[in-house]
């Protein structure tokens, strides 16, 4: 491809740096990551979820998950329950985490308000649909339908 700005893939991930960007910015001294927001916000409605939950729900993958949430244990900003069997951890908020998530969400805000009235909250609201659509259709690619397809144009 000579031109890879004409592929969806780098204009995603390019668009999803900025915009990451923005909400790390606006959370600069607040004492977390936007991936840790994230799962600070997940929890914030009080619910005790395991690694997969977390990961299934926020879109990641366990080991990334896992990662994000040692940092938060370590900040004490989570803690670990022992889940129904022993191999299942859980992991709440803290007084801690429920504080920092609640300041966090001041900055976060910011960002969210920038974003807004940049695009404008029609536009904001197709973008959202339209990240939807891109995923639930990556959800229908068969990467060994794929191959094979590969193969048999060579």
């Amino acid at each position: 491809m000579s031109n890879d700005l004409l592929c969806s893939c780098h204009r995603l991930r390019r668009a999803g740096r900025a915009v990451t960007r923005l909400y790390e910015r606006a959370l600069d001294g607040s004492g977390v990551t936007i991936s840790q927001f994230a799962v600070l916000a997940a929890l914030g409605e009080g619910h005790a979820r395991s690694v997969s939950e977390l990961a299934r729900l926020l879109g990641s993958d366990r080991t990334t998950m896992t990662r994000t949430l040692e940092r938060l244990l370590a900040a004490g900003l989570l803690r670990e329950d022992p889940g129904e069997d022993q191999r299942e951890h859980r992991v709440m908020l803290t007084d801690a985490g429920r504080t920092a998530f609640a300041d966090a969400v001041v900055c976060w805000r910011r960002a969210e308000g920038t974003l807004n009235r940049a695009m404008g909250p029609e536009r904001l609201a197709l973008l959202w649909q339209l990240l939807e659509e891109a995923e639930t259709a990556t959800r229908s690619f068969d990467p060994s339908r794929a191959a094979r397809k590969a193969r048999e144009a060579r």
